[in-house]
């Protein structure tokens, strides 16, 4: 039988169509595996007579000899019948006709389509299975050779003895002394023979064992690797004390975003992966002290840069001849943040406690002030400098007043007057009152794609609310820049509304941003930002009090507000409120979606958001080409031109990615028009890609009426 290449594992492909054939071939190149195609069973038979094979992937419907019988047939021949077979086929999902392929001698099947995880695992399961088999065969050859070399010498011993024992006997009457020598030299190869039987007894029990244990051992080492895959906790291995990374679980690739061929091979140190290196020296240290290290915090550095805090478990271990660490991690960043929610929830409900009964009794204060004022001015009428100075006082108590009212909308405790209020509107009365009080270097602008706008409050609370907003923005850009006010409608599902510091319920809600592109924030200012007199302004510019009325309005109205910035990137408010149940108030708020025509080609590396997004727009009217990445985009886009108005492309994507796609279109097609899609809004790059050539962006997630405006918007625009 022939046999493949030392360091080779054969497997054979068997299809009666060229296309499967080299569909599997595709999905096991770069494996290490010899791939052998046959066209039909005959062909196969033929094949495993002169090849020994790994295993057989046995497609099961083809024309004269199906998989089945060539299956059998395989079986019935002492050759080929220790070959595992895997059938290929869009038909084993049926009980009875898995039976019939274990019955005809498969050890496994695989459906159609094929997971090509499951294909490269289980080839590799019988990979590996044959690599062993073909060592212990060679192992059990050289025991073999060793007894027939023992059995040769035995032999050699034997033919001289007997040469001597014909001398003996020629010599016997002359050497009769010397009977009693041969007589012991006879015993002791008789005693040789012996033990030379029960050397090679031994040797055969030996192997068996050896056999059995090496069964044994690979099965436990499967499991083991199952384990280490399936893990819901990421686990690495390491070089000690290099830390290298040699080893890691899909877990650790999916939470961190360090694939296999980006991680294998570096260190810890080269990945940027430890927030601190002094954790990361000291964690050493502990395990060039001890053999196991439990329960270690640190502050690690996903690929993208973002910080989890996790626990460390480690231990040392033996890992292909190297002394290494196993490394399990439990990722407790959310865990972290709820308490950190919690401790600042129960601060700020003491501090609205402290606010509330200051500005009740602060407010009797000035009721006497006011009246008194007012009680004097009979009194001084005719004193230009008493009636001043009286006027200084109401004025100032006046303002003593709007300090306490938001006091209380910090506290919860004052009047609110609950109405429908459609908060697109009042938006644009916030933007009309901030136009009068800003500066020329500030612009405004507005995203208001929420198709139901509606909620239940107080109309003066919520535009005071954003008011304050606005005007944080624009203290935050002393020279200049942009502020952004933007809606839309969101479903916050029961999940969120655990997590969250507020008290919110499942449903739908109304999602309020207010962003500005001003100096930022650190996250220490963050965690004090809705303080009451909490304040970074100086003396005299600022009370403090502004953004705790917003956080006190916000829970009073049953919703939630967060805060996102760093400094030098600007500033994003979010607030969550609860639409109104009231459908005729909402009708009043919802926006119209725009109808269009003409080809869209959406380029999106993700099918799933190219399945939604080509609906949306065909529901919208359009046409849809779609396009998996960017040379995909270049090839449409080339045949279809004539009948492509717009297209809608991904940033980040796979081979090509979208500036660089963006780059050539523009190159190929100066009048061509592309929509920007992105899951980061950064106003610098968007402003890049404005310069390059592109007519409009739209930030993941977006909702139909989002993509309707958009899509409308960048068909109707210039390109500049």
């Amino acid at each position: 039988m022939n046999q493949s290449q030392p360091n080779t594992i054969p497997i054979l492909m068997v299809d009666d169509r060229p296309e499967n054939l080299l569909s599997l071939e595709e999905l096991l190149r770069d494996q290490g595996y010899e791939l052998v195609r046959a066209l039909s069973g005959n062909e196969a038979l033929r094949l495993t007579l002169k090849q020994d094979f790994a295993l057989v992937l046995l497609d099961v419907q083809m024309p004269q000899m199906d998989g089945f019988e060539t299956a059998e047939l395989m079986r019935a021949n002492p050759k080929t019948k220790h070959i595992p077979i895997i059938f290929v086929t869009a038909g084993m999902r049926d009980a009875q006709f898995q039976f019939r392929g274990y019955d005809a001698g498969a050890v496994d099947y695989l459906a159609k389509p094929i997971e090509p995880v499951f294909l490269q695992s289980k080839v590799r399961i019988f990979a590996e299975l044959y690599r062993q088999r073909r060592e212990i065969e060679q192992n059990k050859d050289h025991f073999e050779e060793l007894v027939g070399q023992r059995t040769a010498e035995l032999s050699l011993s034997a033919d001289e003895l007997a040469k001597s024992n014909e001398q003996l006997q020629h010599w016997n009457r002359a050497m009769k002394s010397t009977e009693e020598i041969l007589r012991k030299q006879v015993a002791e190869f008789i005693e040789t023979h012996d033990q030379l039987l029960a050397t090679e007894e031994m040797l055969r029990v030996q192997i068996e064992e050896y056999e059995v244990t090496q069964k044994l051992l690979n099965a436990s080492n499967i499991n083991l690797q199952t384990l280490f895959d399936v893990s819901p906790l990421s686990i690495v291995v390491t070089s000690f004390p290099e830390g290298i990374l040699r080893k890691i679980n899909h877990t650790f690739s999916d939470e961190f975003g360090y694939k296999d061929d980006l991680s294998i091979g570096k260190s810890g140190v080269e990945l940027d992966l430890w927030c601190d290196p002094y954790e990361r020296d000291r964690l050493l240290k502990l395990l060039g002290e001890q053999q196991e290290v439990s329960g270690f915090a640190a502050e690690l550095k996903t690929f993208t840069g973002e910080s989890r805090s996790v626990l460390l478990y480690c231990t040392h271990i033996h890992f292909k001849d190297e002394n290494c660490v196993l490394i399990v991690f439990l990722d407790i960043t959310e865990q972290k943040l709820m308490e950190d929610q919690i401790r600042h929830t129960q601060k700020m409900d003491v501090i609205g406690q402290l606010a509330g009964g200051v500005a009740h009794d602060f407010n009797n204060m000035l009721t006497a002030i006011l009246g008194s004022a007012e009680l004097m001015e009979r009194y001084v009428k005719d004193n230009s400098a008493a009636t001043k100075l009286l006027g200084n006082i109401q004025k100032a108590a006046s303002r003593s007043a709007e300090l306490t009212s938001q006091l209380l909308a910090f506290s919860r405790k004052g009047q609110k007057n609950s109405v429908q209020i459609c908060i697109n509107t009042t938006i644009h009365e916030v933007i009309s009152l901030l136009e009068r009080t800003i500066g020329k270097n500030i612009t405004l602008k507005t995203k208001l794609v929420a198709n139901n706008s509606c909620v239940v409050g107080d109309h003066a609370l919520l535009q005071n609310a954003l008011l304050n907003l606005g005007v944080n923005a624009r203290d935050a850009m002393p020279e200049g820049g942009v502020i952004t006010f933007a809606t839309a409608n969101v479903e916050l599902d029961s999940g969120y509304c655990r997590s969250s510091t507020f008290t919110i319920i499942p449903g739908p809600y109304i999602e309020i941003s207010v962003s500005d592109t001003g100096t930022g924030m650190t996250k220490e200012i963050i965690q004090h930002v809705f303080e009451p007199f909490f304040t970074t302004k100086g003396v005299g510019k600022g009370t403090g009090l502004g953004l705790a009325a917003v956080y006190g309005t916000v829970t009073d109205h049953h919703g939630s507000i967060s805060v996102f910035s760093e400094p030098g990137s600007g500033t994003i408010f979010k607030l969550y409120l609860p639409l109104s149940n009231d459908k005729k108030a909402a009708e009043a708020c919802v926006e119209e979606l725009i109808p269009g025509s003409g080809g869209i080609l959406l380029v999106d590396d993700e099918e799933i958001l190219r399945d939604v997004g080509k609906a949306l727009l065909e529901g919208l009217g359009y046409r849809v080409y779609l396009a998996e990445d960017g040379e995909h985009a270049l090839e449409t886009y080339a045949r279809e031109k004539e009948n492509i108005s717009l297209v809608i492309l991904d940033m980040l994507m796979p081979k090509m990615g979208g500036k660089e796609t963006l780059l050539r279109l523009i190159e190929s097609y100066p009048d061509i028009r592309v929509l920007i899609l992105s899951g980061f809004n950064q106003e610098g790059t968007i402003d890049d890609l404005k310069k390059i050539g592109a007519v409009g962006f739209l930030q993941k997630p977006y909702l139909c009426m989002e993509l309707c405006k958009a899509v409308s918007e960048a068909l109707s625009r210039d390109r500049q």
